[in-house]
């Protein structure tokens, strides 16, 4: 803590000061940000000092006031430490967030092993925290979830801090854009045109909801996207809070079955997009429809092209830490064969359940409280890396009435018993059907919100009810000799 203390206070030397002010400022605020807390009762104190003068003056204090402070209050624990803090070398800049950095992460460690501790002793014999008694394995569970978050989710060398007008931003800028130009390919696309052209892909850091009423394709158009994520190289986690996972993976074989590459199959390419969901729930394939599902079934693990998808049914309530947990876990799975986690689908947010400590008792301040982690997870996961987060969203009943009214089109306020969706979210994708879209396998596709550009109008896409599968009117396919093809919506 001596390193990380010498270089927010203002040691000067032959009357001229060892860092400028406006570097003592800036480390002043990382150190803040970096939510390090002194844990020393002296630097505790000290720390309270520097914080109350910063506040009234806007400037970090010399150590000759500090001290003058201690002598004064005759604190000796203060007066050894002020003594001690010069001896350090003072850093700035990134050396200064990289002693953060060491010291967040020691803290880390130190937390880590009382939480183990505490769990252990709660799971073992019970134990009290505060002035809440714990015991039992499934306490310890939930406290260890909801303790061990504190360090999971914060990291000081994510910046939320500087002067544009610096050299260090105007290089990080440069730097920042050669990243970008270098990899142009972090667009996670839908392949449904009118979005990806408008949208340019969802990036890494950014939340989608997918809104629509009650049975209004949530479910079916993220499970399309989810698919065509891995179809592109994505890996994901497919959280599901409504169908179990017999369901979900039968639903993302069958949509395999309806990949274009299939047309290249002599043998079956008059059964793509053929084989029911329904048949395969129910066990009613024909023979040749067997022996095609069996041949999907055998091709996705032969698919060296394709990301992974972890399927994951929660068998106990799914709060905001859980979830963060899973994520944090399928990524070391993945980290351990030398890929990553690109994106997480939880269908759907509004059956979350808020932890025990953010809880308020009503659903839409929760639900709000939610929507809010969920962006959270989504910018600082992995050390920084960024996750895309992608969650179906129900919209209120008025909103529904509305779209009714107006062919399709949802306005925000359909969004009204969260309004943090709006404000959270970097992209909500709208859902819509009557009685005959659906008898004719159409579904209305619209924009509620777009963080970061132009909306795009409403469009109508091709759903197949028996394969769960959306796709543009004009479908396009790498034909057999190169090239793009165009496969017509009633292809055989």
């Amino acid at each position: 803590m001596k390193k990380v203390f010498r270089s927010i206070i203002n040691i000067p030397k032959d009357n001229s000061p060892t860092i400028p002010q406006e570097e003592l400022v800036r480390n002043y605020r990382a150190f803040v940000a970096s939510t390090i807390k002194p844990e020393d009762p002296s630097y505790i104190k000290l720390y309270t000092w520097i914080e109350a003068h910063f506040r009234d003056h806007q400037e970090l204090p010399s150590i000759i006031l500090l001290n003058s402070r201690a002598e004064k209050e005759g604190d000796e624990g203060v007066i050894a430490a002020i003594l001690d803090i010069p001896l350090e070398k003072p850093y700035i800049r990134s050396d200064y967030r990289e002693i953060l950095k060491e010291k967040f992460e020691d803290q880390c460690r130190e937390n880590l092993s009382r939480t183990i501790q505490t769990t252990w002793a709660a799971a073992s014999t019970g134990t009290k925290v505060g002035k809440k008694e714990i015991k039992g394995v499934n306490a310890a569970v939930e406290y260890f979830i909801n303790q061990s978050r504190n360090f999971r989710m914060r990291d000081t060398s994510i910046k939320t801090e500087g002067n544009i007008r610096s050299s260090e931003d105007s290089n990080e800028v440069m730097q920042d854009y050669q990243k970008k130009k270098d990899s142009p390919n972090e667009g996670f696309f839908t392949f449904l045109d009118r979005i990806d052209i408008t949208c340019n892909g969802l990036k890494p850091g950014e939340l989608m909801l997918i809104a629509g009423y009650v049975k209004q394709g949530k479910t079916i158009l993220t499970t399309n996207i989810a698919y065509n994520g891995i179809a592109q190289g994505w890996n994901g986690l497919f959280v599901s809070l409504e169908m179990n996972y017999q369901e979900m993976r039968d639903m993302f074989y069958v949509l395999h079955g309806c990949n274009s590459e299939w047309y290249n199959n002599s043998k079956y390419k008059n059964l793509v997009g053929k084989i029911s969901y329904d048949k395969v729930t129910y066990g009613l394939l024909s023979g040749l429809e067997y022996e095609f599902f069996s041949t999907i079934s055998k091709d996705f693990p032969l698919h060296k092209d394709f990301g992974e998808l972890y399927l994951y049914q929660p068998t106990e309530a799914l709060t905001p830490s859980k979830l963060e947990m899973l994520a944090y876990d399928y990524n070391t799975r993945l980290k351990e064969n030398g890929r990553k986690l690109d994106f997480l689908v939880v269908d759907y947010v509004g059956r979350m359940t808020p932890d025990k400590s953010d809880r308020y008792g009503d659903y839409n301040i929760d639900l709000n409280s939610i929507i809010k982690r969920l962006k959270e997870l989504a910018l600082v996961f992995d050390n920084g890396r960024k996750l895309r987060v992608i969650s179906p969203f129900q919209i209120n009943r008025t909103g529904f009435k509305e779209a009714e009214k107006n062919d399709g089109r949802y306005s925000l306020t359909a969004l009204s018993n969260a309004n943090e969706a709006e404000r959270s979210s970097d992209l909500i994708i709208s859902t819509y059907w009557n009685e005959n879209m659906k008898k004719a396998g159409i579904i209305k596709i619209g924009c509620l919100a777009h963080r970061k550009g132009a909306d795009f109008d409403p469009f109508e896409a091709h759903i197949n009810f028996e394969t769960r599968q959306i796709r543009d009117f004009i479908q396009q396919k790498t034909g057999e000799a190169g090239g793009i093809q165009i496969i017509p919506m009633d292809t055989p």
